[in-house]
């Protein structure tokens, strides 16, 4: 169930993103820990199940996320990876990527 909720708010956190750097309203970070991108767009984390354990969850952000310009913005389509490369999370919940020479920042939290 925590699972759903995780997704739920990284949904509405990757929808926020408009522009580099975009502040999201959900804060994910605040009950997970230990998150990191793997493959380039595979978004895990050690996040808390409502009972006092914890779980670990996976969220496809190349199905939610896409490049556009110089910005990474939330899309139906996706696709963003196809695009960028070397992303991770750097610093708290924010994920930076190398898209086509550009270093694009995106607030995750």
């Amino acid at each position: 169930m925590y699972a759903t909720q995780l997704l739920s708010a990284l949904f509405i956190a990757t929808s926020l993103l408009v522009v580099p750097g975009a502040h999201a309203s959900g804060d994910f970070s605040a009950t997970c820990s230990g998150f990191f991108v793997r493959d380039n767009h595979f978004l895990q984390a050690n996040c808390g199940d409502g009972v006092g354990g914890f779980k670990d969850t996976t969220l496809d952000l190349n199905r939610c996320i896409a490049k556009s310009g110089n910005s990474l913005v939330c899309s139906r389509s996706g696709g963003y990876a196809g695009s960028c490369s070397g992303c991770g999370i750097r610093t708290g919940a924010f994920m930076t990527c190398g898209c086509s020479g550009v270093a694009l920042i995106a607030d995750l939290g």
